[in-house]
């Protein structure tokens, strides 16, 4: 049963892989040449129980040579969730052409490896209760991983393409994981479209996952959801979901850019969250700022991908409505906690991090009149001045509104 339920009550967890490769790394203009730290084994468990948690984890991965694709020999049913994933692919496709990239075509092939690891995490998930586990990885750590698991595909993101002989890989891959698990008492479940939504809303408001959903060279991408019922959990009051979104890009595109100036959101853009309670890698490390009880806003996302370096200043972040400015912090190059990693900022790229813990936005619950991020339903209208290559100032402006409140 289906039933249009608080999303309170939805704990979700994701998780993004960045294929990196020497033709670009699909688009990171300064990591395109550096060899990734990839883990030597999974870290960390795929669930979570607290519901104002979203914890997101970042891993690039390197490329290996080819072989053959292996078969799903265990007999188990596949899972693939149509029209959820069309409502996940929809939501990024939305978020691209609305702020001027192009939209993402599905590539048959790259969903079939989203579908198959979709169905890997399902399998582990509803046959063992993993206290070890990264979704990422598919190397035998119980019965129930690795080869033993009828969905096995590749030890990683790499080994996946490499074993279905994906044709694209060379010119940069990108791999997003949601996963969520939801109780209801009632026994009524979110549909797995609604969920599908709320996951890529979700990836929509994590900076590092942002930067690899909004990548001008993407336009090819493949997904697959799952659902499942979590094991040693009463199957009438529990339910879990896995969304695995890969998007690629193409020879005709990779070295595609963009004239000028993107953000996301942008002008018009509807319906965001209103708050991202956690990301890994922080973006707010040493800050002291624990975004599980202290969420930021929707952040906004900047790039000039045509220039070498940009720099953001004059930085304002307007509640049209409420007639109040929201104070931020600006990441960027300058100031990114990450420097020297694989999750640096590039020079030609920032973020606006909206800080809102003198909001009451939060709108039911326990927490109601705390703070949940950006008010629900509301505009904002962000603006602020972009010094491109130290030489040519340029003003910008725009309005976004947010959806519900999400806790």
């Amino acid at each position: 049963m289906t039933a249009n339920t608080p999303q309170k009550n939805l704990v979700a967890v994701l998780f993004l892989t960045v294929f990196l490769t020497a033709c670009g790394g699909g688009g990171d203009s300064d990591s395109s040449s550096t060899s990734a730290n990839v883990p030597d084994s999974p870290q960390g468990d795929g669930i979570t129980e607290s519901p104002t948690s979203e914890p997101i984890d970042s891993a690039p991965i390197i490329p290996t040579d080819k072989n053959n694709e292996p078969d799903n020999e265990g007999g188990e049913p596949t899972d693939d969730n149509v029209q959820a994933v069309l409502s996940a692919n929809n939501q990024f496709s939305l978020a691209r052409t609305s702020c001027g990239l192009n939209g993402l075509s599905v590539d048959t092939e790259l969903n079939d490896i989203a579908v198959r690891h979709a169905n890997y995490i399902k399998y582990v998930f509803a046959n063992s209760v993993p206290t070890s586990f990264n979704v990422h990885f598919e190397n035998e750590i119980s019965s129930v991983t690795g080869t033993n698991n009828p969905f096995f595909g590749g030890l990683d993101l790499s080994d996946r393409l490499v074993s279905a002989s994906y044709p694209n890989s060379q010119y940069g891959v990108t791999e997003n994981i949601a996963q969520s698990v939801y109780y209801s008492s009632a026994g009524s479940f979110l549909s797995s479209e609604m969920v599908a939504g709320s996951m890529a809303k979700s990836l929509l408001a994590a900076p590092y996952h942002l930067r690899s959903l909004m990548l001008p060279t993407s336009s090819v991408i493949g997904t697959g959801m799952a659902v499942y019922k979590p094991k040693d959990k009463t199957p009438a009051n529990n339910q879990g979901y896995v969304l695995v979104s890969n998007a690629s890009a193409t020879k005709t595109t990779a070295t595609k850019t963009l004239a000028g100036v993107l953000t996301y959101p942008c002008q018009d853009v509807t319906g965001t969250v209103t708050a991202l309670y956690n990301e890994t890698p922080s973006p707010v490390k040493g800050s002291g700022r624990n975004l599980r009880t202290d969420p930021i806003g929707q952040p906004v996302y900047i790039n000039m991908p045509s220039a070498d370096t940009v720099k953001v200043s004059n930085v304002k972040f307007r509640d049209v409505q409420r007639n109040i400015d929201v104070p931020i912090q600006l990441l960027d190059f300058d100031n990114d906690p990450y420097k020297g990693t694989n999750y640096a900022l590039p020079t030609n790229e920032a973020f606006i991090l909206p800080l809102t813990d003198a909001l009451k936005s939060c709108e039911s619950g326990a927490k109601k009149g705390g703070n949940c991020g950006l008010y629900g339903n509301s505009k904002y209208k962000v603006s602020f001045d972009i010094l491109i290559d130290n030489e040519t100032l340029e003003k910008q402006s725009f309005i976004f509104t947010t959806g519900k409140v999400n806790y």
